[in-house]
């Protein structure tokens, strides 16, 4: 199915076909081998998020090792044309925490949320 975006002139343009997840073997494989090889950015958006939080790259890597998939929060990023996937488990600390990665090149952490944090706000 073809959808349209809006072009910045008003007009539309054709969306590309949304491209199918990542299969979760591979998946489970490419965020594990990020993780042991370093070869992740955590995106500038996202490092303002774990300063605000108080979330270091250890606990990131702690969830995406130790944690589990939410797969109901994956989400499909229009603008990026992209799948993101997400990831909750046990901080350091023994918080609960949200990662959320995606893949281009290098996994890229979209971003991290402290769940007992978001649930008393």
């Amino acid at each position: 199915m073809l959808t349209t975006n809006m072009s910045r002139r008003g007009g539309t343009l054709p969306s590309r076909p949304r491209p199918p997840k990542i299969a979760e073997a591979e998946l489970a494989q490419r965020v594990l081998q990020a993780v042991a090889s370093g070869r992740y950015l955590i995106l500038p958006q996202a490092r303002q998020r774990c300063t605000e939080r108080d979330v270091a790259a250890a606990d990131i890597e702690h969830v995406l090792e130790a944690g589990h998939r939410v797969r109901v929060r994956d989400r499909f990023e229009q603008p990026y044309a992209a799948w993101s996937y997400c990831y909750e488990g046990d901080a350091i600390d023994g918080d609960d925490l949200r990662v959320v990665v995606a893949f281009e090149d290098w996994m890229l952490v979209v971003t991290a949320v402290r769940l007992n944090e978001s649930r008393e706000e």
